[in-house]
This record gives C-alpha cells, structure tokens and sequence, in this order.
C-alpha cells in the first residue's frame, strides 16, 4: 500500500509530465556526472604531479616547497567528495548489502529506495552543518599555502548537494523502473 503511494506521489506532483521530466533529471545527472569525471581527473593528475614534484626536489635537490604537501591533502579531499558524490547517484557508495541479498527482488527494491532516502536525509542536514563550518572559517586562512579556509570548506556543501540531487534521480529512476547506468 505504502510502496504504491509513493509511487503515485512522485508521478502526479513531482513528475507531472510523465517521462519526459525524468529524462530531463537523468540528462542532467549526466551532465553533472561528467563534469565531476573531469574535475575528478584534474584534481588526481594535479594532486599527482604536485607530490611527485615535491617527492624529487626533497630527495635530489635537497630542497622542498612547503605548500605541496597542504595542496595535496585539499586536492585528496576534494576527490574523495566529488567521488562519493557520483558513486551515490549508482548507489556504489558503501553500505551493508547482507539485508539486499536476503529478501526478494521486489522488496530489495523498496530496501534500496528506503536506504538512499536515509542517504538522502543525512547528506541534506549535511549541507546545513558544512555551510556552518564555512561561516566559522570566517578569515581564517591555510598556514602554508594562505588561502581562505572558505574555499577550502567550500567542498563539502557543493559535493553534498550533488550526492542528494544524485541520490533523489536514483531513487525516482527506481520508483519508474528505469534503470541506472
């Protein structure tokens, strides 16, 4: 009973066109995929480059820049962000499958709707507690590389509101049946 009206729900409010409304929600999960790859792969050749750098001034030139290391450790937290936030929208990101696997097809697919709506919940009071940790970042800036603490706080909300719009398109390509690549 449950299960059908919250089908019927997101058909008639939150899909009023139908299809072509989730298509609209699944292209631009794509688009936000595929920018994400790309900073994704900015950020590790970026992250690599700058510590490799570093690993060769150290050990040959007896010298070294003290900012790669803080560099590398925002860059390293950047992507793993950014990387959660598109394994959510396939439902990749981690989580106890030992429950999924011992109930029928049917209700694993209302298990799964149910844990990416607790996904859901958690990473939206999320964003409110990032958008916190900006405020009191305040003027506070990095010790090496001195970069306001904001941009580096800035992360968590941007990768956070990504995960829930992710998780909400998975949760409405379950509900339609559709499937997930």
């Amino acid at each position: 009973m449950l299960p059908e009206v919250l089908r019927l729900f997101f058909q008639e409010v939150c899909l009023e066109k139908g299809d072509e409304s989730l298509k609209t929600l699944n292209q631009i999960s794509e688009v936000i995929n595929k920018v994400c790859g790309w900073f994704l792969i900015v950020a590790f050749a970026l992250m690599t480059v700058t510590y490799f750098g570093q690993i060769v001034l150290r050990y040959v030139f007896q010298t070294g820049l003290r900012w790669t290391e803080e560099l590398t450790r925002y860059t390293n937290i950047a992507l793993v962000m950014v990387g959660s936030a598109v394994m959510a929208g396939r439902a990749s990101h981690i989580n106890v499958s030992a429950l999924e696997m011992a109930v029928s097809p049917k209700v694993r697919k209302w298990l799964m709707i149910f844990q990416q709506l607790l996904t859901a919940t958690f990473f939206g009071v999320a964003i409110f507690i990032a958008a916190d940790m900006m405020t009191l970042a305040g003027t506070q800036v990095s010790t090496n590389m001195r970069i306001p603490m904001k941009i580096v706080y800035g992360i968590f909300p941007i990768a956070f509101s990504i995960l829930v719009f992710q998780v909400f398109v998975f949760i409405l390509n379950q509900l339609f049946n559709q499937e997930v690549e």
